[in-house]
C-alpha cells in the first residue's frame, strides 16, 4: 500500500496544476473573444508557356502566344486586333495596326501614340524597352507595374505601318498590384517576343 500511495500523490499533484493554469489561462482570455482571421490568399494564375505562333494582319506578321485567342477586324483606320488569354480574366490586349500615307503624317501618328501612353502611366513609375525587331521595325514597350488599368504598352513601326496597343485591365481598384504582377510579367514577355520578330510580309 505504501508504494500505491506515492504513485498516487505525485499524480494528484500534476492534475491539480494542470487545473489551476488552465483556470488561469481560461481568466486571462475571457472577454477576448475576437478571433483573427487568416490572410486572405491571391488565386494561383496560371501562366502559359512561352510557344508563339505566327499570325497576318495587312501583310504584318506578328508572333503571338499560342494559346492565345486571337481575332482581327478590319476598319477605316486601319485593323482593331483583340488578344485574350484562356487563364487571364478581365485582361484584354488591344492592338490597332494602321498606315501613315507621309512622313508627317507618321510622325503625326507616332506623337499621338506617345502623348496616349503617357497619359495612361498617369506619372507612374514607368519602364521602357526599346529595341529593333528582325524586319526593321523601332519597337517601344512600356510597363507600368502599379498599374490596374493599362499596366502594358506597345509602339512599333517600319517607317509606313504603325502597331499600337495596351493590355487593358478591369479589376476593382482595391485590387492588390502584385496580385495580377503574373500577368503582367506574362505579357510583357509575350509583347517583348513579338516585337523583336514583327515584320512586313
Amino acid at each position: 500500500m505504501p508504494s500505491l500511495n506515492l504513485t498516487v500523490k505525485p499524480l494528484l499533484h500534476t492534475l491539480a496544476v494542470a487545473l489551476a493554469t488552465a483556470g488561469i489561462c481560461a481568466c486571462s482570455t475571457r472577454g477576448n473573444d475576437a478571433t483573427v482571421p487568416k490572410p486572405e490568399a491571391w488565386p494561383r494564375i496560371e501562366v502559359p508557356a512561352e510557344e508563339y505562333t505566327e499570325h497576318s494582319f495587312d501583310n504584318v506578321s506578328l508572333t503571338l502566344n499560342s494559346v492565345a485567342t486571337v481575332s482581327g477586324e478590319a476598319k477605316d483606320e486601319g485593323t482593331w486586333i483583340n488578344i485574350t488569354y484562356p487563364t487571364f480574366q478581365n485582361a484584354h490586349l488591344y492592338l490597332t495596326l494602321s498606315g501613315a500615307k507621309s512622313p508627317d503624317d507618321l510622325k503625326a501618328i507616332l506623337d499621338n501614340r506617345r502623348e496616349r501612353m503617357e497619359l495612361n502611366t498617369g506619372g507612374a513609375v514607368t519602364e521602357l524597352t526599346e529595341l529593333t525587331s528582325d524586319g526593321g521595325w523601332e519597337g517601344l514597350l512600356a510597363v507600368t507595374r502599379s498599374s490596374l488599368t493599362t499596366p502594358v504598352q506597345l509602339l512599333a513601326h517600319d517607317g509606313n505601318k504603325v502597331l499600337s496597343g495596351v493590355l487593358y485591365f478591369n479589376f476593382p481598384a482595391d485590387t492588390p498590384a502584385d496580385s495580377v504582377a503574373p500577368i503582367v510579367k506574362t505579357v510583357r514577355r509575350d509583347m517583348i517576343h513579338a516585337l523583336k520578330h514583327l515584320r512586313s510580309l
